[in-house]
């Protein structure tokens, strides 16, 4: 069974994923690496939300435009966390959610 190299890019990232979320929600007492690891797990977010809309086919509208709704908990949680000067747990679990939200439609649903 060969795996196409978006399959394993998604893999890595995911692995990636998992790290920063252990470290993002492990208490350490220093907020500074809390909010380092919440800014790196909006990106994966995002880049895992970008690989899937992108690697669909231009037909596939409705498919696109789900995988980018999968974005609205991440600036739901990036908008909490700015209003309350620091990445709270709700923001954390909505980075998160963005984030399997986006593997599952790469994996599974689209």
């Amino acid at each position: 069974m060969a795996l196409s190299a978006l399959l394993i890019l998604e893999v890595v990232i995911l692995f990636s994923f998992i790290i920063t979320t252990l470290f993002m929600f492990v208490p350490k007492g220093n907020e500074t690496v809390h909010k380092i690891f919440f800014s790196l797990a909006i990106m994966l977010g995002l880049l895992v939300t970008v690989i899937d809309a992108t690697s669909l086919s231009a037909n596939y509208t409705v498919r696109i435009v789900l995988a980018w709704l999968g974005l609205l908990p991440a600036a739901i949680g990036i908008v909490t966390a700015v209003a309350k000067g620091k990445p709270d747990t709700l923001s954390k679990i909505l980075v998160l959610l963005t984030s399997v939200y986006g593997a599952l439609g790469y994996l599974v649903l689209f």
